[in-house]
């Protein structure tokens, strides 16, 4: 693990090991946990968390405070989505997610968990769930693996015009699985730069936890 550059208080790092401090003490996909006062430590798995592994290769800026709205889009099960809720205690994380068999398992947690609020809906179209959030979220959040993931992202970004920063976990084998994953970065990194609004603030490499991924950090210049 890289130093950690920024600083949360809702985070720790205890033996080089990464840890969400939560009120909530049950496990949500077997992590380990510590008991600190009146709080718990949730182990935050780098193997099963794109942005834990961010985190831990060194990503300079998390932009989440305790009171963060945030839009995830791919939500899956709710591995990540525990430790953002973890992380913004007082904000709310609307999970996008469209296949069934996660979606149960994370509006389970969503009945345990009181900001966190699931939609089963499909991340290309925006509008069906945009009536719902009702404004732009401080974070937009994606972890999509399909051809069109970029487009995605861009999509949503149009569909919530005041975003503030984005976290994109690009996979750049679900787009061309025959090119080096390094090259499919750089094409996606040129679409998002046709988007003068758009700022690229930091790409991490993180094939060391995910085979093929990159991290991409973004923010809303308008």
């Amino acid at each position: 693990m890289k130093r950690i550059i920024f600083k949360n208080q809702n985070i720790e790092v205890i033996k080089d090991r990464l840890y969400t401090k939560s009120r909530y003490s049950e496990s949500v996909y077997g992590e380990k946990i510590i008991k600190k006062g009146n709080s718990f430590l949730h182990q935050w798995d780098s193997k099963k968390s794109k942005l834990s592994a961010a985190i831990s290769d060194g990503l300079s800026k998390l932009p989440v405070e305790s009171d963060s709205e945030i839009l995830y889009l791919g939500a899956s099960s709710g591995t990540t989505t525990s430790h953002l809720s973890d992380v913004s205690d007082e904000g709310k994380i609307f999970a996008i997610e469209v296949a069934p068999e996660p979606f149960a398992k994370l509006l389970s947690l969503s009945e345990k968990r009181t900001n966190i609020f699931p939609v089963m809906s499909n991340a290309r179209i925006p509008e069906t769930y945009s009536f719902f959030i009702g404004h732009s979220p401080d974070l937009i959040y994606q972890d999509i693996s399909q051809k069109d993931q970029t487009e995605i992202l861009l999509r949503n970004m149009e569909t919530f015009p005041e975003w503030g920063y984005a976290i994109y976990m690009l996979k750049a084998i679900s787009i061309d699985s025959s090119r080096k994953p390094e090259d499919v970065l750089t094409d996606q990194i040129l679409k998002l730069k046709k988007f003068r609004s758009i700022k690229i603030l930091e790409t991490i490499n993180i094939s060391n936890f995910h085979r093929g991924h990159f991290c991409i950090l973004l923010q809303n210049l308008q």
